[in-house]
């Protein structure tokens, strides 16, 4: 047997997860089994694969593991956009090639929409809106990236609509921002209750374990997986585990393993509320990619999402204190109005890119397949990744497939790599400027 030799370490600081209180028991591996399909991740790569293993080959059992509870892993801890365009259209690949970036939108769509289609058949309460994004500018350099983004969006014949600070002040209930944009298709919801959803409404042929993290493998075919306390043999591996594949021995040197963070006030009194104004219920997106992320919530708790940070070990407890700062930083400069609004909640969350932009969804090797590397749009496009994948076990081939079965390049050896990152971080930072 090998080691696993990357793996998850989470808190219980993930806001999304702790105010929906109290959560049952943990369903742990135990014990030896054998099931025809075994999924590794229950992300949405992951959670998206078993059910379509599930619902395609009724008869098969298929087994779903996660490393720690569901809902605190990663696909938990986002900020809780599902989005169908990226934040920053104007990357390569969109407004330099229209036919590219209209696949791109649909791919992301069919993902949308699948879990549309899920949410709403199952009853899955996760505060799903479907009412889009609003993409804000706080300075004169913010409002000319906003420009180029409303020329990009053009381009592929996407709808938008524009706002003037005056609008976004009655929306938002500041006067921090100067112009928006507001693209119209993504969805907002609570990304803990979602996972927690998508697990528990499996078909019935798939049994879902959590705090089961797997600690050593071997592969096969058949593949032998251990747990603390428990084995799982299978013929067809998948393993959804994002960054951490590379601990399964994938990809090595090829993913770029990072944190980011976010922070979540209190329930703001019903005094701060009325000094606030504004809706009740807002996403932002900065116009800078390397801004500040808000989200308010009809219960009047507010995130703040900046800042990302290299981790080769997925590290989320350090660095916390010096991320926490720089969000309350960017709280009050976006409210004053609220000097006594404290966070009760500062989280990290794992993700993983590659230099060449390029995710896997594929086989990897004998009776082995993976999806990861959503390039931080993994709530759609990992759910379709994982939709895709278990159709082409299938036998099914999805033409949109070949966008998400590509090749990480691999990455500079540390510690150039980590230099590359972090340097990459500040530089972006002080282009953000005031939109952090």
């Amino acid at each position: 047997m090998t080691s696993v030799t990357i793996t998850p370490a989470y808190d219980r600081q993930n806001g999304w997860l702790e105010i929906l209180g109290p959560q049952p028991d943990a369903v742990v591996l135990t014990g030896d089994l054998e099931a025809d399909h075994v999924v590794i991740g229950a992300g949405y790569g992951g959670l998206a694969a078993a059910r379509r293993l599930a619902e395609l080959d009724p008869s098969a059992s298929v087994v779903l593991i996660e490393a720690d509870r569901l809902g605190n892993n990663a696909a938990g801890r986002c900020s809780g956009f599902i989005i169908d365009h990226a934040h920053n259209i104007r990357a390569k690949g969109f407004a330099d090639d229209t036919d590219n970036a209209k696949r791109q939108i649909a791919l992301n769509r069919a993902g949308v929409d699948w879990l549309d289609e899920i949410v709403h058949q199952q009853g899955i309460e996760c505060d799903w809106r479907r009412e889009g994004k609003i993409h804000a500018a706080a300075s004169e350099k913010g409002e000319a990236t906003l420009a180029g983004f409303a020329e990009s969006l053009d381009a592929v014949d996407e709808d938008y609509h524009l706002y003037d600070a005056a609008e976004l002040e009655r929306r938002f209930g500041t006067s921090f921002y100067r112009s928006g944009l507001h693209a119209p298709h993504s969805v907002i919801v609570n990304p803990a209750s979602l996972v927690i959803g998508l697990a528990s409404t499996m078909p019935e042929n798939v049994q879902v374990f959590e705090s089961s993290m797997v600690t050593d493998f071997e592969f096969g075919p058949p593949h032998t997986l251990r747990t603390a306390q428990g084995t799982v043999r299978t013929p067809s591996l998948v393993i959804a585990a994002n960054g951490f594949g590379e601990g399964f021995g994938l990809f090595k040197n090829s993913l770029i393993p990072l944190i980011t963070w976010g922070s979540m006030t209190r329930p703001m009194t019903a005094a701060e509320v009325a000094e606030l104004g504004g809706e009740d219920n807002y996403a932002i997106i900065p116009a800078h990619p390397a801004g500040t992320t808000v989200r308010r919530r009809p219960d009047n708790r507010i995130l703040i999402r900046n800042q990302y940070t290299f981790s080769r070990r997925s590290n989320i407890t350090r660095g916390v204190e010096a991320v926490k700062r720089v969000h309350e930083t960017s709280f009050r400069n976006r409210y004053p109005m609220l000097p006594d609004v404290e966070f009760e909640y500062s989280w990290g969350g794992a993700l993983a890119l590659s230099r060449n932009g390029e995710g896997v969804c594929g086989k990897v090797a004998d009776g082995v397949w993976a999806t990861m590397a959503y390039q931080g749009t993994g709530m759609a496009k990992g759910t379709i990744s994982g939709k895709y994948l278990a159709e082409h076990m299938m036998g099914d081939d999805d033409p949109l497939m070949g966008l998400l079965a590509g090749s990480p390049s691999r990455n500079f050896p540390d510690p150039f790599n980590q230099w590359g990152v972090r340097m990459n971080s500040r530089w972006r930072r002080w282009q953000a400027g005031v939109e952090e």
